[in-house]
């Protein structure tokens, strides 16, 4: 099917430049990496391979949305960023309606992308992102390589719209791997958790980001510059909107 193919050339440049948290180049000759296409069962696909249990699909699963319209949009901010504040391996803050209306969007034509992490200045992480709304799912491009979906998603995260018409603001919540997880080989904080969504979410809203980088990586490989995109990460990763 021709989605199979989106990102394919992409993710091969992306795996053989990815440099892993040590910083050394991985280059392999003759490896590919063959994309299987997005499936529409992505999360059950995670719920029944991962022991990362991702979030509920709706805010009614996780919370009492009734109490929430009772408040403000800034008391919301904060009582949704104090629930998740003490729970590990979880977090939740808040999306702009924007931003929330053009990841949605855009992502159901660009439904993959890579987002190199940074560690450190010098060291990034690679992750492969995969988008069914309401869903988000990052896993370590080497991962992917390997078992593609099957692989074990670092981190699940679910958009949740219902307060956005009475209060002007999407909420996301978000389960990770965090460096308690049994048997994890990597594992993220909740500030590099937080750090992997904003970036995503920037480079599908932003227009010139999602132009020369998101949209390059689904319909034209040959246009899609890794080492362009490392460079725009590393210059975007300490920024306010990003670590807020």
């Amino acid at each position: 099917p021709q989605r199979a193919m989106r990102g394919s050339s992409a993710l091969r440049a992306a795996w053989r430049c990815a440099r892993g948290v040590d910083g050394t180049a991985r280059r392999i000759p003759g490896h590919a990496v063959d994309i299987p296409p997005s499936s529409p069962h992505l999360l059950s696909l995670v719920r029944r391979m991962s022991a990362l249990v991702p979030p509920g699909k709706s805010l009614r699963e996780v919370t009492h949305v009734e109490l929430l319209e009772k408040e403000d949009a800034v008391a919301i901010k904060g009582i949704w960023r104090d629930y998740h504040q003490e729970t590990t391996g979880k977090i939740g803050f808040t999306v702009d309606p924007n931003v929330y209306a053009r990841f949605r969007d855009r992502s159901t034509t660009c439904p993959m992308f890579v987002v190199p992490l940074h560690k450190s200045p010098r060291q990034f992480l690679t992750l492969v992102a995969q988008t069914t709304s309401p869903y988000v799912s990052f896993t370590a491009i080497d991962d992917f390589r390997k078992l593609q979906e099957a692989a074990t998603p670092m981190l699940a995260a679910a958009h949740y719209p219902e307060l956005v018409e009475s209060k002007e603001l999407a909420l996301l919540q978000a389960t990770f791997v965090h460096a308690a997880s049994p048997g994890a080989a990597e594992h993220l904080t909740s500030q590099e958790a937080t750090r992997l969504i904003r970036l995503c979410h920037a480079f599908y809203a932003d227009d010139a980001l999602f132009a020369k980088f998101v949209k390059p990586f689904n319909h034209a490989q040959s246009k899609f510059d890794f080492d362009a995109l490392v460079a725009e990460t590393a210059k975007r990763t300490w920024s306010d909107d990003i670590i807020q």
